[in-house]
């Protein structure tokens, strides 16, 4: 039979036992109060990063569409829409471009022997360029090699509207004599080969803003050439 004093000890027992739980249970309440407000902190953030990569993909969406929506707009007036649209996949998001025609979604490959893609490549190429932390500068060698002979003036044009749009200097290496014509600056390279022949480059500038300068002419095709027996290449540059 037991005595008071085994009831005692059972009784301390169950109020260190209680003590215990109470200890528990308060770490407890205190853990879920600290995990509740770091899940609305995170969720906070989350609807944060959330507006801002909205607001982001916004931004650029435009960018991307105004650009080169300008740049089809000066080779194919009035025959394509171009868009940009951001969707998720496999957690990741994906830009997917997409073509219309009297608003209708097209393959560009069926279109123009190609033509409208190889104009959206390289004004998207230039779109990306001016969106990174890089000096507004750029060089290109024969930009529109792949452009069928019919495209290229119009080519030229769109080339000068991007430049002056976003801002960037552009220099480039051609043969393309529609290139010459939308020069703000232009260097004429001639290398002579063999004994009466040249070969014979340009080096057109695009300033990228509007020059505040006094525009001159040096002679009726706006380029000054020097044409020495030296085989080494002679270059001299013009303003337009």
């Amino acid at each position: 039979m037991r005595n008071l004093e085994d009831y005692s000890a059972i009784l301390l027992q169950a109020e260190a036992r209680r003590s215990f739980l109470k200890k528990k249970i308060s770490e407890t309440i205190e853990k879920k109060k600290s995990s509740l407000q770091l899940l609305e902190s995170v969720e906070k953030a989350q609807a944060l990063i959330q507006q801002v990569a909205k607001e982001t993909q916004e931004s650029l969406k435009f960018h991307l569409e105004d650009i080169v929506q300008l740049a089809i707009d000066a080779v194919f007036p009035g025959e394509y829409d171009f868009k940009v649209n951001f969707e998720i996949k496999r957690g990741k998001t994906e830009a997917q471009l997409t073509f219309l025609r009297n608003g209708v979604s097209i393959d560009p490959q069926d279109s123009s022997g190609g033509g409208v893609s190889d104009v959206c490549s390289f004004a998207l190429r230039l779109a990306v360029w001016s969106l990174g932390r890089t000096r507004k500068f750029i060089v290109l060698d024969e930009p529109f090699r792949l452009l069928s002979r019919d495209l290229r003036p119009k080519a030229s044009e769109m080339l000068k509207k991007l430049s002056k749009r976003l801002k960037l200097q552009v220099v480039i290496v051609s043969h393309e004599e529609n290139l010459v014509e939308i020069a703000d600056k232009l260097f004429s390279v001639k290398l002579r080969e063999g004994r009466d022949g040249y070969k014979k480059s340009h080096v057109v500038v695009l300033k990228g803003e509007e020059s505040r300068e006094r525009k001159y002419r040096s002679d009726d095709a706006g380029v000054q050439e020097m044409q020495e027996a030296d085989p080494t290449p002679s270059l001299e540059g013009s303003e337009k």
